[in-house]
């Protein structure tokens, strides 16, 4: 089956050498490389890409999934936190739970469903001297 439309995975001037050697070069032998053998790797990379597709299609509904199940969170740790709050005040003497309260009222709380993720390890990227630096510029000299 032969892909013409735009989204196929395999780009178009390699579409046009599949092509080349299944009717210009048809006969013409070449080592390990024929018209079967290039449609067979464009068919792998067709199959290659129909998994990817449905492997993001999964991630997305685990995504979505997670980020409902991260407000639902967020929905019961504020009720929990309101229940809290109605204990302290009638324990005026839990003074560590009072303190624990506006602790958690100065942080800011993350919007519901947003996840955050872990800082990245490691060292920076290194980046190339000349690609990303000013040269520097040399005063005028007074002579």
């Amino acid at each position: 089956m032969l892909h013409t439309t735009d989204e196929d995975p395999v780009a178009g001037d390699l579409r046009a050498v599949i092509e080349l050697f299944a009717t210009e070069l048809a006969k013409v032998p070449f080592p390990d490389v024929d018209a079967a053998s290039l449609k067979r790797h464009a068919d792998a990379v067709r199959a290659e890409a129909a998994a990817v597709a449905t492997a993001r299609r999964a991630l997305d509904a685990a995504e979505a999934g997670q980020a409902a199940k991260v407000a639902e969170l967020a929905r019961a740790a504020a009720r929990a936190i309101a229940y809290a709050k109605i204990y302290a005040e009638s324990h005026p003497e839990r003074s560590a739970l009072v303190a624990a309260l506006a602790a958690l009222e100065t942080k800011p709380a993350p919007a519901a469903g947003v996840i955050a993720l872990p800082k990245r390890r490691g060292r920076p990227p290194r980046q190339s001297a000349e690609l990303f630096s000013v040269p520097a510029q040399e005063p005028p000299h007074s002579s």
